[in-house]
């Protein structure tokens, strides 16, 4: 009985999990959380899943990977990749935290 409850566990834990789906590795960390250009909104969670928008367009659900100084939103019909300019810093006249990507300031929330 014990095992047929470990059983069943895995197997949820197997079929609701995203196969190819991968957390952040830990030095993309600094690119977690809500970021927001002028143009673009996003938002970035370290299990590897965020949001994409476009301003005035409707939110997506993605899956994110952050590789070869590219952020990169996957979704279902889509995809929006940006180039990592510079990555998290402190802007010190402000004290914001910001990133410059395909040279578009980004201040985190």
């Amino acid at each position: 009985m014990k095992n047929a409850f470990y059983f069943l566990l895995l197997a949820l834990f197997t079929l609701t999990t995203p196969a190819c789906q991968k957390a952040l590795y830990e030095e993309d960390l600094v690119y977690v959380g809500a970021w927001s250009s002028d143009r673009y909104f996003i938002e970035i969670a370290a299990n590897g899943f965020g949001f994409y928008q476009k301003r005035n367009n409707g939110l997506k659900d993605c899956r994110v990977k952050i590789k070869n100084s590219r952020i990169v939103f996957d979704w279902d019909g889509g995809r929006k990749s940006f180039r990592i300019d510079n990555p998290p810093s402190i802007e010190l006249t402000t004290g914001r935290i910001y990133m410059t990507l395909n040279g578009r300031d980004f201040y985190q929330h």
